[in-house]
Order: structure tokens, then sequence, then C-alpha cells
């Protein structure tokens, strides 16, 4: 009697160390993930800001090109030869 009964507390034993040791990894899991969106929260954070630097960037290229499109100067005995083409 005394066997079984030191059988069955050492398999208790053994059952709830293991369930403490999953819970352990499930929490390290649980933690490592919150790391992963914290990182990729602000990867996206970087790609948003990258992209309305280079939204601006390309507006201020459009200006430019209109700008020079419609820009106007002295004529030059070249311009004359192109324009009697």
């Amino acid at each position: 009697m005394k066997k079984a009964t030191l059988l069955a507390i050492s398999c208790a034993t053994l059952a709830i160390a293991a369930c403490n040791r999953n819970q352990d990894q499930l929490n390290e899991n649980d933690i490592n993930a919150a790391q992963s969106l914290d990182d990729l929260s602000n990867d996206a954070a970087n790609v948003a800001s990258e992209a309305q630097a280079l939204e601006n960037q390309a507006a201020q290229l459009n200006q430019e090109a209109t700008d020079l499109d419609n820009a106007t100067g002295a004529q030059t005995p070249a311009d004359e030869n192109i324009q009697g083409m």
C-alpha cells in the first residue's frame, strides 16, 4: 500500500512539474509573440513614414517639372532655329 501511495504521489508530482514547464513555455511564447507584433508595428510605422516622404518628394518633383514646362526665358538664336523647323 505504501508503494502504491508513493507511486501515485510521484506520478502526480511529475505531472504537475510537467504542466508548470509547459506553462512557462507558453508564457515565453506569448512574450515572443508580443515582441514580434511590436516589431511589426514599428516596421509598419516606418514604412508609412517613408511612403509619406516619397509621396511628398514626388509631388515636389511634379511641381518642378510643371514649372519647367511653363518656363519662359530669353530667346536665343538656337531657339529661333528650333521654331523655324
